[in-house]
């Protein structure tokens, strides 16, 4: 009979713990499914090759101190910083949420002196009744123990809702330092772009200050009149003014990429900004071809970081489904209690328990329902934040790469423009000075000449700006013959582990 008890309750026991194993492999999460998005046939056609992307894009300029400064804002930057501590945030977060699937432990120690009536009814204390000890000491420690089964698997999701934020943190850390290195190198084609307009001011000044010191001199001998004096007096000033014009917009520029590269305020007052080559002097890389693969784009950061958030407020869902179900807890406690501290480590003080505990939602004037509700519409937004992201990508690509085309053609135009207006210039002033022609014809030629090179260094600066964005909108980079790079897909548990367990902040 005894064998058939005991058969029985190992019966019962394993069912048990089967029934255990089973829900706690039950998850109330919707099965995730990446939005469904309509793409370009074209993107999906071309066969690239089987390269990699080259991260650091900013190489391809072939300047030394392009690439010393985005290094240098890629490791002092403070917005950089801050996203570094945001991750350190979000890892912190992950290991609560992976610390809140094991059991509980908790150490408990107290001592405590008491004194009760004798002459209360019912009397039961833990001390001798007859008087002589009414105002004991007692002495407890314990060790205890809690437990949440996680039948619904809300606690499983809540992890994976904590974990698909840190990865989205961390690939959004990634989107920065793009866009940290992107903003730098457009940061210093300005800078060069404005130093050629103030070297051009600066040449413009001087020969203009020298054609009207001979003017100035004609003027005098009566060769020529006093309106066309003033007009060369009016344009040196002008020259003057664009000079000092452009001398503000390059220290501003250099104070602001300054900033950028998370240098000090002494360093940014008193420190100068070094150059390299001349805007005229950097290679603009090749246009990429007509056609590319879809995944060419699915590897920029943002993306990336917007599909982490659809999983993370999906496994959400999960956790505030789970709370309309019963909550289980095992517990237990071992510990000794004495009324003196030599006697807490003897046998006869042992004290122990365990048992279980369940709560169920009854009526809660529907906030599990209203949290569900958040938690589905919280997973919407989330795809319509996707959704508008990718198709922000798409449009960064198709303009980029449009202006990346059409720059190239705006700067040889530009080029040919100045070289005729130079030539024209050095006619007009030749037939002015034989008597050919007015003042006005020389004057104008020279207004046009002047604003074309301003102009020149500005479609420089486009040029290069247009290489940028290219860069920054297919995530990267790309090489010269071709490349159709699968997406660098991250190893979440790898990457988990790495970031809860690194203690220097040096995670990259």
């Amino acid at each position: 009979m005894s064998c058939g008890k005991s058969f029985g309750s190992l019966a019962v026991l394993g069912v048990a713990t089967l029934m255990i194993g089973l829900l706690s492999a039950c998850s109330l999460a919707p099965r995730y499914e990446r939005p469904e998005i309509d793409l370009p046939k074209q993107w999906r056609s071309v066969d690239m090759g089987p390269a990699p992307l080259d991260t650091d894009w900013w190489n391809r300029f072939n300047d030394p101190v392009l690439t010393a400064l985005v290094e240098e804002a890629l490791k002092h930057n403070q917005d950089l910083a801050e996203s570094m501590a945001n991750i350190e945030s979000a890892a912190a977060k992950a290991g609560v949420g992976t610390a809140a699937l094991a059991p509980l432990i908790n150490g408990s120690a107290s001592a405590r002196s008491e004194s009760s009536s004798e002459r209360a009814p019912n009397l039961t204390a833990p001390y001798d009744v007859s008087g002589l000890a009414r105002a004991p000491s007692i002495y407890q420690g314990a060790l205890s123990a809690s437990w949440e089964l996680d039948f619904w698997g809300k606690l499983r999701n809540q992890y994976t809702m904590l974990s698909d934020i840190l990865m989205g943190t961390v690939i959004g850390h990634e989107a920065l330092r793009l866009s940290v290195a992107g903003q730098t190198a457009q940061a210093y084609f300005a800078l060069l772009a404005l130093d050629m307009q103030l070297d051009t001011a600066l040449r413009t000044l001087k020969s203009r200050e020298e054609s009207f010191r001979i003017y100035t001199a004609r003027y005098k001998q009566g060769d020529i009149t006093e309106l066309d004096w003033q007009r060369a007096r009016a344009e040196v000033e002008t020259a003057r003014a664009q000079v000092h014009t452009s001398t503000i917009d390059v220290d501003r520029a250099e104070a602001s990429l300054a900033v950028l590269l998370g240098r000090s305020p002494r360093d940014i007052m008193e420190r100068g900004m070094v150059r390299g080559k001349g805007i005229a002097s950097l290679p603009a890389p090749p246009v990429l071809p007509e056609g590319l693969p879809s995944e060419l784009l699915f590897r920029r950061p943002d993306i990336r970081a917007a599909e982490f958030s659809i999983m993370a407020y999906n496994a959400n869902i999960g956790v505030a489904r789970a709370q309309f179900f019963p909550s289980i807890s095992l517990t237990g406690s071992l510990g000794t209690l004495a009324t003196s501290v030599g006697s807490l480590f003897t046998s006869a003080s042992g004290t122990w328990n365990y048992g279980a505990s369940g709560t169920v939602p009854i009526l809660d004037f529907g906030r599990n329902w209203y949290n569900l509700k958040d938690a589905e519409a919280q997973k919407k937004t989330a795809i319509a934040v996707y959704r508008k992201t990718v198709q922000r990508a798409f449009e960064d690509i198709r303009t980029s790469l449009t202006a990346q085309r059409e720059a190239d053609s705006v700067v040889r135009s530009m080029q040919v423009q100045v070289q005729s207006l130079r030539r024209s210039t050095d006619i007009a002033r030749l037939q002015y000075d034989n008597g050919y022609t007015d003042y006005l014809t020389v004057l104008d030629s020279e207004r046009q000449l002047f604003a074309a090179e301003l102009q020149l260094a500005t479609a420089l600066q486009n040029r290069l700006n247009s290489v940028v964005s290219v860069c920054m909108a297919l995530g990267g980079g790309w090489r010269d013959t071709g490349a159709s790079p699968t997406i660098p897909l991250i190893d979440k548990e790898k990457l988990l582990h790495e970031v809860t367990t690194d203690k220097t902040g040096t995670f990259k």
